[in-house]
């Protein structure tokens, strides 16, 4: 083997910056990945591009900081969280770039922000910028950014560094209000109450959710936004008809600052045409079928904008489900759904590709999410967050019942604000608890002494496994109710 063979790792499939590598030695950890056992430190890194969160930028933020970064990234599809490496000061290369304007700045933006998004745009062939009405970060947990994301916020805290648009954020890794009764640690706690407080600082508005629609940020059709959060970015896309690319957590706080993207990606007409027909033989019923759906197409065709045929009728919080799944275990940014979601679906070109999705997909899924089947430590609902309608199901369900093992359902504190009191004091009553701000995912439950969790949540029951390192039980809303808790 040559020396640039041995400097050099050639990846065959996408990576998750986020779960996929450990932090600590830069080996690739990704199950089923075809370079798993690999370690990406000190090499030159070739790649199709990431897949999974977009806080997978603080990732490599992690790796830089360790001292076990790649040298160098070159891919071969331009993605803004591999790209926010140059941030972390990780050169990132794609083949046949070209130098693009620079963007046109307010006085008194960091230069390095707006250099970097001049470093996008010729990455990813962008010839223009379009201002954004809102951003929505991702990274906002410290279970998922660490030191190294608190000290990067920290520093542009103490440089006067300013949000210049709406910028909402993510969910905290605890309730801020209730963290001691959910029994985090209170290092874990000063630190994520440091994150928060830098962010509160630069402007941002501190809705901790991972639906941001559901929470005062509702962009329009055609409407141009930087989010991080890849469900929310499915659904902005898909649901609510606007435009964004699958922001990195570390280029959305670039965006925010500087108040513009490149134009790229979901910002143009050209890529928003449907890239694959997923044929469905019309059994998908209820939010855990709908996020198994997705998660099985995104492991599919992981750069894919899917159109969904066969489907009668689908509730938004399905939708969000669906969103949520395809953008966990691919890079999903948008989907339709035909006949459903309001985007334009056009003409379909000759030699798209066809998909089946059969009844054996969906619980094929969900079998291979589900890790264990002992009695879980916690029951959790509530990734993407719950919306009000989800939560006065999930108390119809549980009325007349006590929960037998702890029950906590996560939700956005602007949701929560609307639940009535008397509501919220039956479902506690049972014995559930529903937290704000937080959750399961980002939460730092292995600290906290769980170690089985169920869920009703494809993208929870990966990121439980592979980040939290726990095994996860996934069940619908209904059999969880069922399960575990029993007639008052």
């Amino acid at each position: 083997m040559s020396k640039s063979e041995r400097d050099e790792l050639r990846l065959t499939a996408p990576l998750s910056w986020l779960d996929g590598v450990d932090p600590e030695t830069g080996v690739i950890t990704q199950p089923g990945h075809p370079q798993a056992g690999l370690s990406v430190a000190g090499k030159r890194v070739v790649m199709p591009h990431s897949v999974g969160s977009t806080v997978g930028a603080y990732g490599l933020f992690k790796l830089a900081r360790h001292g076990v970064a790649p040298r160098e990234i070159v891919l071969k599809h331009p993605d803004s969280v591999t790209i926010s490496a140059e941030l972390a000061g990780i050169p990132v290369r794609v083949l046949g770039a070209v130098e693009a304007p620079r963007p046109e700045a307010p006085e008194g933006v960091p230069d390095e922000f707006v250099r970097f998004l001049q470093k996008e745009a010729s990455l990813a062939g962008a010839h223009s910028y379009i201002p954004v009405r809102s951003v929505h970060l991702s990274g906002i947990s410290y279970a998922t950014i660490g030191d190294a994301g608190l000290e990067f916020l920290e520093g542009l805290v103490e440089r006067g560094v300013r949000f210049r648009t709406l910028v909402t954020t993510n969910p905290a890794g605890m309730d801020v209000s209730r963290w001691r009764e959910m029994g985090v640690p209170e290092s874990f706690a000063e630190r994520q109450i440091r994150i928060v407080k830098s962010l509160n600082e630069m402007g941002a508005t501190p809705t901790l959710t991972c639906t941001p629609y559901l929470a005062g940020n509702l962009p329009r059709p055609g409407e141009h936004v930087c989010w991080g959060e890849s469900s929310a970015v499915a659904f902005a896309n898909s649901v609510l008809g606007a435009r964004t690319n699958r922001e990195g957590s570390v280029k959305a706080i670039a965006a925010a600052v500087v108040g513009l993207t490149p134009a790229y990606g979901m910002h143009l007409d050209e890529n928003r045409a449907p890239s694959v027909i997923v044929e469905t033989d019309g059994s998908l019923s209820g939010t855990t079928d709908f996020s198994a759906a997705g998660y099985f197409v995104g492991e599919s065709v992981p750069r894919g904008v899917p159109l969904y045929r066969g489907i009668k009728e689908a509730s938004i919080d399905e939708l969000k489900a669906m969103g949520a799944g395809g953008a966990a275990s691919g890079s999903i940014e948008l989907f339709h759904v035909e006949g459903i979601t309001p985007n334009p679906i056009g003409s379909l070109q000759g030699g798209v590709e066809v998909l089946r999705l059969e009844r054996r997909d969906v619980d094929g899924t969900i079998e291979q999410l589900s890790t264990t089947g002992s009695m879980p430590d916690l029951v959790t609902l509530g990734c993407p967050h719950l919306s009000l309608s989800e939560l006065r199901e999930i108390h119809g369900l549980l009325r007349g019942r006590k929960v037998s093992v702890p029950f906590w359902l996560f939700t956005a504190r602007a949701t929560l604000s609307q639940l009535p009191e008397g509501v919220l004091r039956d479902m506690e009553g049972s014995g559930a608890k529903v937290y704000a701000d937080t959750c399961m995912v980002v939460a730092p439950l292995r600290a906290m002494g769980y170690r089985v969790i169920a869920t009703n949540s494809a993208k929870a029951a990966k990121y439980l496994r592979t980040l939290g390192g726990l095994d996860v039980i996934l069940l619908p809303t209904r059999e969880l109710v069922e399960r575990f808790s029993r007639p008052a």
